[in-house]
């Protein structure tokens, strides 16, 4: 048996052997190309993941940010109508009643008031914890900064209170501030209002201090993924960070952002687990790597068939070239070979066509010896490959050597079926008289092939199109967007954008949950699509809930007019939202238009349209921006600041 298998393992070999090297090199190069370009393609989506992570992530850190600012400024405000009522002396004894009575009608918020000197000693208290007289040194740190500033965080009857220190003036050249508890459990019902993950790390932290608080409660220090001088830096110059660790808590690998709390010496942290970047980014990238496999197996057998193929043929070859060689000594033998072999031989003079041809004709063909003597090759021939027939024929010469042609050869039932001919000229004292043709069967090649492209083609549009909505993705559109610069640019005609947004999408999400907002994306996106006409206009996914729509050759009217269109398209899908005015599923349209050249991009166009789209979100929604030219649906009225008039549409 063992020498079975190395029959074939040799013979295989040989078969191999006979590909010529160009052709293997080409085969190793589409193979490795394709490689390439899925791993280009997986590497490109995490990137994509990474950053719609990212912005997920700034956005809670700075919602975190303008919510924490809100609440410590209402705090503020009802510390500054009390103040206003406190006598520095504190000769009122009515006084400590008052605050308490303030401390009892905002005890959501506030734990206890204390009024405190620059030692630390209390001079009023509201709560039994603190007496007055006593010392807290706690608060000394805070009172030297001057200014609203927070001390370290306590536990108070089991409760975790965050002192808030605020100046409100001097008694005997003395400072004397104002104490105020805030309850912490107030902050984190509001900031866990914001999170729309339970598995997103929220945290509020001070720089070289312990944390504030943190969402999941795992400990009562804040996470140090984050540096110490980093921590410091971002809040103490405003600046915000970004970057990926292992937080020392929960041992959990995050993207974690770090910034400050607006004018608060406070710091805002989000981190998001990396395992959702994974969950997100995995089923895409396995298909890929799925259709890249596919396609390597698909070259792979095409690979060995065209071996197979070429061995067969270099042996037919070898077979013709040894034939000939011995035809003036053994013709016998030449024709027995011939008589014999799987490939159609085929002699053929160019005064009177067939003359011989093999047994393998009638085989492969239908067509007998005597039926093609003096037949003209050219009727057998399919009529879409007679003219590359005929400039092969015509470029043969005595040197030249054999010729290789593809073409579909007709069958005596009236099919054709694609054929590979071998062609070498023959000569007669050094004239051409015809030539020899050594023709095989390569139809289940030509089918390979075929599928071949295909699949390539289908690995093309997967890469261009958005699974969820199945309309152009951001790769595609930036290729469009290119495209469309360039040939406007050279036709000097105007190029429109249009940026859309679904109204209220992540309430949607969470009130009909996210295979609700799922159906609501794809219902959307098809209405843009049947409301373009022309096939050059295209939309596309611009991420999350938002749109972007191509306009070529359209000017800002023609833009506006499409924008209205599309959102009462949207409008009357009357898709349910009861958390929106209307009561139904609207989107906000940004416009933006302009002529393109060689001397400017792309990117102001974008800006434009995204501008216009936060001014018609923040006019109300379910409306349509140019420029500052707004347009109001439903309400019977339109606000028209610019030099464009589109109270018409």
């Amino acid at each position: 048996m063992h020498w079975r298998y190395a029959t074939r393992l040799r013979e295989m070999r040989d078969r191999l052997a006979s590909m010529p090297r160009r052709l293997s090199i080409l085969s190793l190069a589409v193979m490795a190309g394709i490689t390439l370009a899925a791993a280009g393609l997986v590497d490109l989506d995490w990137v994509q993941v990474q950053r719609a992570q990212e912005q997920s992530a700034w956005n809670l850190a700075l919602a975190i940010s303008d919510d924490f600012n809100r609440s410590i400024g209402n705090v503020n405000f009802k510390l500054d109508s009390m103040v206003s009522a406190i006598a520095l002396d504190g000769a009122d004894p009515r006084l400590p009643e008052r605050l308490k009575r303030e401390v009892r009608a905002t005890s959501d918020q506030f734990g206890a008031l204390l009024i405190v000197d620059d030692q630390g000693q209390v001079r009023v208290s509201t709560s039994d914890q603190f007496k007055p007289g006593s010392i807290e040194s706690g608060f000394e740190a805070a009172i030297a900064r001057r200014g609203l500033t927070f001390s370290t965080p306590l536990i108070v009857d089991g409760e975790r209170w965050l002192p808030m220190v605020r100046p409100i003036g001097q008694e005997s050249g003395h400072p004397i501030s104002i104490v105020a508890m805030l309850r912490l459990s107030y902050f984190e019902r509001r900031v866990a209002a914001l999170r729309s993950d339970p598995k997103t790390m929220i945290g509020v932290f001070e720089p070289n201090g312990p944390g504030v608080f943190r969402l999941p409660e795992l400990a009562l220090n804040i996470d140090r993924t984050v540096p110490d001088h980093v921590a410091i830096h971002a809040v103490g110059t405003g600046a915000s960070v970004s970057f990926m660790g292992r937080s020392p808590v929960d041992r959990v690998d995050r993207l974690t952002v770090v910034m400050r709390a607006g004018s608060l010496p406070i710091g805002v942290m989000v981190g998001i687990p990396i395992s959702e970047f994974v969950q997100i980014w995995w089923p895409q990238a396995a298909t890929l790597i799925f259709l890249a496999a596919s396609m390597l197996l698909l070259m792979v057998m095409l690979h060995f068939t065209l071996a197979t193929e070429l061995y067969c043929r270099h042996q037919a070859e070898a077979l013709i070239a040894e034939a000939v060689d011995e035809a003036n000594r053994v013709g016998a033998q030449f024709r027995l070979l011939a008589e014999f072999s799987s490939d159609v031989l085929c002699e053929i003079k160019f005064d009177s066509g067939f003359g011989y041809t093999s047994p393998a004709m009638e085989r492969l063909l239908g067509w007998s010896r005597d039926e093609l003597v003096g037949i003209d090759p050219r009727t057998l021939t399919h009529p879409d490959d007679l003219l590359r027939m005929r400039e092969l024929s015509e470029g043969l010469t005595p040197n030249s050597g054999p010729q290789i042609a593809r073409f579909r050869h007709l069958c005596k039932n009236g099919s054709y079926i694609w054929v590979e001919a071998s062609i070498q000229l023959t000569c007669r004292n050094g004239v051409p008289e015809g030539f020899v043709s050594v023709m095989r069967d390569i139809t289940d090649r030509v089918e390979v092939e075929r599928r071949l492209a295909e699949a390539s083609s289908e690995l093309e549009q997967l890469a261009a199109t958005d699974q969820l909505t199945g309309v152009a993705n951001r790769r595609r559109f930036d290729q469009e967007l290119a495209r469309e610069w360039r040939r406007t640019t050279r036709e000097e005609l105007p190029l429109s954008l249009l940026l859309l947004d679904v109204d209220f999408f992540k309430i949607y999400n969470d009130t009909y949950g996210h295979q609700g907002g799922d159906q609501v994306l794809k219902a959307v996106a098809s209405a843009i699509g049947g409301t373009l006409q022309r096939p050059a206009d295209l939309v596309a996914r611009w991420g999350g809930e938002e749109f972007a729509v191509l306009l070529p050759a359209t000017d800002i009217y023609g833009a506006i007019e499409v924008a209205e269109i599309i959102r009462v398209a949207v409008e009357i899908l009357h898709i349910p939202h009861r958390d929106t005015p209307g009561g139904c599923l609207t989107v906000s349209i940004g416009v933006a238009s302009t002529y393109p050249s060689s001397n400017n991009a792309a990117e102001p166009l974008i800006a434009e349209a995204d501008t216009n789209l936060y001014e018609a979100k923040r006019l109300g929604r379910n409306r349509v921006s140019a420029q500052t030219t707004t347009l109001v649906s439903g309400l019977g009225r339109n606000t028209n600041d610019s030099e464009f008039d589109v109270g018409a549409f």
